[in-house]
């Protein structure tokens, strides 16, 4: 019996292995990149991380830097309330009677306060807290004169006789200036004479919120 033919597709078997070639050089080239793949994502991750962890630390530095800006101004306050003083000028006579004696102050703006300018309404001096807070016409009298934030600078303390019973009778004036570190004791001073101011003292402020005082004779 005679065998049949039988046809080799050469072509078929040829696409086939170049086929199953490439899937393997596929496989092959995947199995060397993927540790190389794996690194890349790993550094995305860390890119990732590092941006935030980027973020985190801009947060930190404008917090620092507010927080900085704070305690300068903080800082600066302070310093400005340490250079700050206050000053109350107190003076007191023990004479009986119609004794009036009136306190004036001059401060280094040139405000003169009295009785009749004691800016106690903030309507004499609009632009500062000073004023003769506390005034008697009758003795024994006190007078008072206050500052809460006195600014640098020399302040003129005077008396005026402004009366008493029965012609000038002398009279006595005793008195003190307080600030922030202490107490200055104002020499005491006799009147004669009304009518006539009679200067004092001159208390100089400095910028350091120091307090120093020079008297007249």
């Amino acid at each position: 019996m005679r065998r049949p033919n039988r046809n080799i597709e050469i072509f078929s078997m040829s696409v086939l292995d170049l086929f199953a070639a490439a899937l393997g050089g596929f496989i092959l080239i995947a199995v060397i990149l993927f540790p190389n793949y794996m690194k890349t994502q790993k550094a995305e991750v860390d890119l990732k991380e590092t941006r935030s962890d980027l973020q985190v630390c801009k947060k930190a530095e404008s917090e620092a830097k507010q927080s900085l800006a704070t305690k300068t101004a903080a800082l600066a306050t302070c310093e400005a309330a340490l250079a700050s003083t206050f000053l109350v000028v107190v003076v007191e006579w023990s004479s009986a009677g119609n004794f009036d004696v009136d306190l004036h102050v001059t401060d280094p703006e040139g405000r003169k306060f009295f009785w009749g300018k004691s800016n106690r309404d903030k309507r004499d001096f609009p632009a500062t807290e000073a004023q003769l807070s506390y005034d008697n016409t009758r003795g024994p009298g006190v007078e008072l004169w206050q500052h809460p934030k006195a600014v640098a600078g020399t302040y003129t303390i005077a008396y005026d006789y402004y009366g008493s019973p029965g012609g000038n009778q002398p009279v006595e004036v005793r008195g003190n200036v307080f600030h922030r570190n202490g107490r200055i004791h104002l020499p005491n001073v006799t009147l004669t004479e009304t009518h006539k101011l009679r200067p004092v003292a001159k208390v100089v402020v400095n910028q350091s919120g120091g307090v120093d005082a020079r008297f007249d004779p």
